[in-house]
């Protein structure tokens, strides 16, 4: 119990962050069929509500904690491995619950009343412990996030609900076992799961991503010894398949590794060597299992262990995360103490905001034919039409400045057609301290990138654009948007600033500003400054 009370100090040390919600009560739920408790947290971070004012927190994260029990109303404890899931995007809260309410019962309740998505609905391991599916070989500890937003969890959110979850935990008598702490995730989730790994390859003992909406360096995978097992519908041109098989079929500069993998609907080589098929386990270990018969689905038979794509002596993915361990790789355990990581990854994100890359790049595909011509087309006849009221009083109230650099205020009414999905929420809350709105084109890998095309109602000289990354992972470019002019990237962001703006100093003269927006990019808002 020592590394739990050193992490309760420290996290009770920091009055800068909030912890758990006591207004949220914590309702303990008996789970019969799998004889473990619920619990029901909400932690935060960021600045406390002051009263009467609806002011935005950087986080504010609702979950489960599923315990195990030794009857109705008693925990049982001990030390366990712990496994933190992640869902998907129909499991997400309300975004109106990101909203900061002081004296509300009202709201509270409708957090508890979302929150039982995340269960049944989502088809993870709260589903398999609510059908009494969920038999690990030994007791764990299970914890299950819900996403009060698009675009995933952020690192720092999964950190914080395992902190949060380790202090309520150490006062009932259960320690979690920082050797053995493991991340899981479907769809967004998965995605989340590739991004917090990104970051911190040696943190989690081992990963289990299905039908992941995103991918990784299958480099830094090898590299770091990164225990993962991956799982994607063997569909054609399914978004988890595409992104499974980069990361077993890499390039030859990535270190010598073994992979393994079962029903493959795709052929597995690595440096011009088939992959092993079902090999012996090994502590480190990267594992590809494709189910032919499903699209984005399997998740629910994945984690209740039915699914017929499992190894018949492996039915149980928990069995596989319980025999890994962060001693046995060379791995320093898992920092239950949030406020150590926290402040070093906030001393990074701060250097590299400081440092933005503005450096031209060429774009690595281009975006669809149609699409482009729509597009050039509302270029051209936009030119010689009327522009619309509030893009001419947005460009009349920004040429009173002269040549001094000023905001220019954006409207979704300056998005030229043609543009596929809402790119309108590129524009939509240009006073919004933490926008909430984005732009989606769609599922389909094979429609992106897509493009769209701000007509500022005159030409500027821009010296400067923000952007809020909503996503934490993917690319988006910046260019000019008049076809006369250079077709040159201006900007290009990988979007690793979770839920902050960025601005880059930039010097372009053009009235039309050209937006590429590549797969897995979630970007809400652009901002500019000009004259």
């Amino acid at each position: 119990m020592q590394k739990v009370i050193v992490a309760l100090l420290g996290l009770l040390s920091c009055s800068a962050l909030a912890l758990i919600d006591t207004r949220f009560p914590e309702s303990p739920t008996y789970m019969s069929k799998a004889n473990m408790i619920r619990f029901q947290y909400m932690s935060h971070e960021g600045a406390q509500c002051t009263t009467g004012i609806n002011t935005k927190l950087i986080s504010r994260v609702p979950y489960y904690v599923y315990a195990p029990a030794t009857g109705i109303t008693q925990i049982k404890t001990g030390k366990y491995a712990a496994v933190i899931f992640l869902h998907g995007m129909g499991e997400q809260g309300s975004s109106v619950l990101n909203m900061c309410y002081t004296r509300d019962d009202a709201y509270y309740a409708s957090i508890a009343t979302n929150l039982i998505k995340v269960e049944n609905q989502a088809g993870g391991p709260g589903a398999a412990i609510l059908n009494g599916q969920f038999i690990p070989q030994e007791n764990m500890v299970v914890i299950i996030p819900q996403s009060m937003q698009r675009g995933g969890f952020s690192t720092d959110v999964i950190r914080r609900v395992i902190a949060d979850t380790t202090v309520q935990l150490a006062a009932k008598g259960i320690e979690l076992d920082a050797d053995r702490i493991y991340l899981t995730g479907l769809s967004m989730g998965g995605g989340s799961v590739f991004n917090y790994i990104a970051a911190n390859p040696t943190h989690f003992s081992a990963a289990v991503a299905i039908e992941a909406a995103g991918g990784i360096d299958p480099c830094l995978v090898r590299a770091n010894n990164v225990s993962l097992w991956g799982f994607a519908g063997g569909a054609s041109g399914n978004m988890g398949a595409g992104n499974l098989r980069t990361i077993i079929n890499s390039n030859t500069s990535c270190p010598e590794a073994t992979i393994e993998y079962t029903n493959p609907a795709y052929t597995c080589r690595y440096n011009n060597k088939s992959c092993t098929l079902l090999s012996a386990l090994r502590p480190n270990n990267l594992r590809a299992t494709f189910m032919p018969s499903n699209g984005h689905s399997g998740w629910r038979e994945v984690y209740n262990g039915t699914h017929s794509a499992l190894p018949a002596t492996e039915k149980n993915i928990y069995n596989w995360m319980l025999s890994q361990k962060n001693s046995d790789q060379g791995k320093p355990l898992f920092p239950l103490d949030y406020d150590t990581v926290s402040s070093s990854s906030a001393a990074s994100s701060t250097a590299l905001s400081s440092t933005p890359s503005s450096v031209p790049t060429s774009s690595s595909s281009s975006s669809i034919a149609s699409t482009a011509s729509s597009i050039a087309s509302s270029v051209a006849s936009s030119t010689s039409s009327t522009a619309s009221s509030s893009i001419m009083s947005s460009a009349n109230s920004s040429a009173a400045n002269g040549g001094t650099p000023a905001p220019i205020l954006l409207s979704p009414a300056m998005i030229l057609p043609g543009a596929i999905g809402n790119a309108s929420a590129l524009v939509d809350e240009q006073n919004a301290t933490a926008p909430t709105t984005y732009w989606f084109a769609g599922w389909s890998t094979a429609i992106y990138p897509v493009e769209a095309i701000i007509d500022l109602g005159r030409e500027y000289t821009l010296t400067e654009i923000t952007l809020y990354d909503a996503n934490g992972t993917g690319l988006v470019e910046f260019s000019d948007g008049d076809l006369s002019h250079s077709q040159a990237v201006i900007v290009s962001d990988s979007l690793t600033r979770y839920l902050k703006f960025t601005s880059y100093p930039i010097n372009l003269t053009t009235r039309y500003l050209r937006v590429k927006k590549f797969n897995a990019a979630n970007m809400n808002e652009v901002k500019l400054m000009g004259y």
